[in-house]
């Protein structure tokens, strides 16, 4: 009773008596505000529904987003920064596999000269060649540094099998070859293409009445041009399942699968959420105890399930030594289809996925995130409030059914010395 009992107090502090508003602007753009009491801070995360989708040169949208906070045609990239941490906060920009994110906190006194500053940043940045030229190398840089890493480097081939085809199959950061290709005018051309009003949302949350912040916010995102950015869907299902082995020097074998998921609007996806928490979240999850606790193979082990727009995955990971990598991807693969589900496991990751999830939820840059991630991936934004109890009315009957899917295929890459 006690963990509830927090968990219900944490929620109070996220949402209690908070005031929270919708506005669709004429141009496409959704607002969402949130008015909060507190000490005086003020978050916000503006989403553009883009990400990697219809890249012509992978890597272009994340240089685009990484380039955003270094410099406009009326601020340097260092009064970009001073704007926001001269009242202790930050901005920063980003791209995921579907979106790209601009996120800022800073204090309600700063506000409005923050988003004089974002007004800039969104109509009329630069893309400084030599800051251009910086960012390539390190990205490049970066790419092979991440090969180094056993699990980076699955991840990369793995991607290329179960995405093949797709924008996914590539991470955000792109290739080599293209990354090097990209040129300023591939930037501003696919800056032109994504800022369109019905590909953004933005979510602000902040110590201020709801009327001025509405008031403010829409004074600079009713500037936005109007249009959209239309995405194609891309869901690729694993039809047969398969082992690609990789060889790299080192003295651990890593192991990555991929598994059929559920879309995101399927019924069945907060059960596959509580069953992926089952098998690979923490210390006492069904991979742990079964791959490291009961048989040692395992120097690490865990699942995830990424929310993407399409093809959905889980995906299972351990680390091991190569005398025992055979036999450890067979019981990997035996733990995630086929082991022991009981009720005390399903109540035990109900509470894990709650109680992580409202922690991570005490910052109003956390809450602003949540608002408008929940609303680009289609959700709508009240699932920031209703996620808890989708997760809570998942039974066991729902995570033994939504676990066929996992069965029907696998795809796994085994890197190896």
């Amino acid at each position: 009773m006690s963990l509830f009992l927090i968990i219900f107090f944490l929620f109070s502090l996220a949402y209690g008596g908070a005031k929270l508003k919708e506005v669709n602007l004429e141009n496409g753009v959704k607002l969402i505000i949130k008015e909060t009491k507190g000490r005086g801070i003020v978050a916000g995360s503006i989403f553009i529904k883009s990400g990697t989708h219809g890249e012509e040169k992978r890597g272009t949208t994340n240089l685009m987003a990484s380039l955003l906070t270094k410099g406009t045609k009326t601020f340097s990239s260092y009064h970009i920064a001073s704007a926001f941490e001269d009242w202790g906060g930050s901005i920063e920009a980003s791209t995921a596999d579907d979106y790209i994110s601009i996120n800022f906190s800073t204090r309600p006194e700063g506000l409005e000269q923050g988003l004089r500053v974002i007004e800039s940043i969104l109509l009329e940045p630069t893309f400084p060649e030599e800051q251009l030229q910086v960012e390539k190398r390190r990205v490049i840089a970066s790419i092979r540094s991440r090969r180094e890493d056993g699990f980076e480097l699955a991840m990369e081939r793995l991607r290329l099998i179960t995405y093949r085809g797709t924008s996914y199959e590539v991470a955000p950061a792109g290739r080599e070859e293209d990354v090097e290709k990209v040129e300023r005018e591939d930037l501003i051309k696919r800056w032109q293409q994504v800022l369109k009003g019905k590909n953004v949302v933005v979510a602000a949350v902040g110590d201020m009445p709801l009327e001025e912040l509405e008031k403010r916010f829409r004074a600079v995102f009713s500037k936005l041009p109007s249009g959209e950015f239309n995405l194609r869907a891309e869901d690729k299902p694993i039809k047969e399942s398969l082992v690609e082995r990789v060889q790299r020097e080192g003295a651990q074998a890593t192991i990555l699968c991929a598994f059929e998921g559920v879309p995101l609007n399927s019924p069945d996806f907060f059960a596959l959420r509580v069953l992926n928490s089952i098998l690979g979240d923490g210390m006492t999850s069904k991979l742990f105890s079964e791959l490291r606790e009961k048989r040692g193979y395992a120097y690490a082990t865990y699942s995830m399930f990424p929310i993407r727009l399409y093809s959905p995955r889980v995906f299972a990971y351990i680390g091991t030594s190569p005398d025992k990598k055979e036999s450890a991807l067979k019981d990997l693969l035996w733990v995630v289809q086929e082991a022991e589900i009981t009720n005390e496991d399903l109540e035990l990751a109900k509470k894990k996925i709650i109680g992580g999830y409202l922690l991570d939820r005490q910052t109003r840059g956390r809450q602003a995130f949540q608002l408008g991630f929940w609303e680009v991936m289609g959700f709508g934004y009240k699932m920031d409030q209703e996620y808890v109890k989708h997760i809570e009315n998942v039974r066991l009957e729902d995570v033994l059914r939504v676990r066929e899917s996992l069965k029907k295929a696998h795809q796994c890459v085994v890197v190896e010395p």
